[in-house]
């Protein structure tokens, strides 16, 4: 009977107006942004509307990390305050300061470093990431096959129609190109990411993350922070620490983190930011989703249908 915040992944393509919208509305997603924009140095107008900058992709992070920290903050001033968090990729290094494991001036900050190192370690190899679809009955291993060149990089989860699942490819662009040339083009969709996240190839910036928070102040989670890296609930402070570098390089799973919370008893969930596509994907409780000012209202009425329990 309990209320969980679950964040999402970096969207490159995601429409900034509801953002903007909250921006402009309201003073904690306000202060949020103006607070991110002061610890980095970057425009706020960027981190809003990141556009085709240069630093499209570190800004991306920095701005749905705050638009986050943000909606929660507005949330908790309605009296919403989660049970549980929990995130996939970005919103696992945001789950860790909404836990209170990590501060978030922290989180900023690591997002502005090791984003921005965005390069293959082999240039002549370019790198990319697809999402795929998985049809329903066949495995990752029976229709996708294993190729060089190609990681699994994650499950996102059954798709609302019941149909398939939808996964999360990593690896060298010419060899996802070659796989997608041998199915229907609505399988594959390609990411404008320019790296192969959640893969082995990303062992550079696992290590540039692990130093720098070698040397941050971890706590013990305030409340549990489920991981989307196996089923497990973090409450240790080094758990939160290596899952941060971890998070780099390995797969991630949608059902691991929601798994847990339903554990836990997750009663309803509440998706943070343009980060999961809405009504997209099937959650073993009721969800909804805080990207636009109107959002707040119904986020409201459902805390009430679903009867469930704030934390005092």
């Amino acid at each position: 009977m309990s209320l969980a915040f679950i964040l999402g992944q970096k969207n490159l393509t995601y429409d900034p107006a509801g953002l903007v919208a909250l921006y402009e509305r309201h003073a904690p997603v306000r202060d949020a942004y103006d607070l991110a924009a002061a610890w980095t140095g970057v425009d706020v107008g960027l981190l809003l509307r990141p556009g085709d900058s240069a630093q499209r992709s570190r800004n991306t992070s920095i701005g749905l990390a705050a638009a986050m920290f943000g909606i929660a903050d507005l949330l908790g001033g309605h009296g919403i305050q989660p049970a549980m968090v929990g995130g996939i990729s970005l919103g696992a290094m945001v789950s860790g300061a909404l836990c209170g494991a990590v501060s978030r001036q922290d989180v900023i900050g690591l997002l502005a470093h090791t984003d921005g190192d965005q390069r293959p370690d082999r240039a002549e190899l370019p790198e990319g990431c697809v999402a795929a679809v998985l049809p329903l009955g066949q495995t990752y291993e029976s229709f996708y096959g294993t190729r060089p060149g190609i990681w699994f990089g994650g499950d996102f989860g059954m798709h609302t129609s019941g149909a398939f699942r939808m996964l999360l490819l990593s690896g060298y662009r010419d060899a996802l190109d070659q796989l997608a040339a041998g199915y229907p083009p609505e399988y594959f969709v390609f990411s404008d990411e320019t790296v192969a996240v959640h893969s082995p190839l990303r062992y550079r910036a696992r290590d540039v993350l692990a130093r720098i928070a070698a040397d941050l102040a971890f706590t013990d989670p305030a409340v549990p922070m489920c991981s989307s890296l196996e089923p497990r609930v973090l409450h240790s402070a080094d758990q939160v620490r290596s899952e941060f570098s971890r998070n780099v390089v390995e797969p991630v799973r949608a059902d691991h983190l929601t798994g847990q919370m339903r554990r836990l008893g997750a009663r309803l969930g509440v998706i943070l930011g343009p980060t999961l596509p809405r009504d997209g994907f099937e959650f073993p409780f009721p969800v909804v989703y805080v990207d636009a000012p109107d959002d707040i209202g119904q986020v409201v009425a459902a805390v009430r249908e679903h009867d469930v329990l704030l934390p005092t």
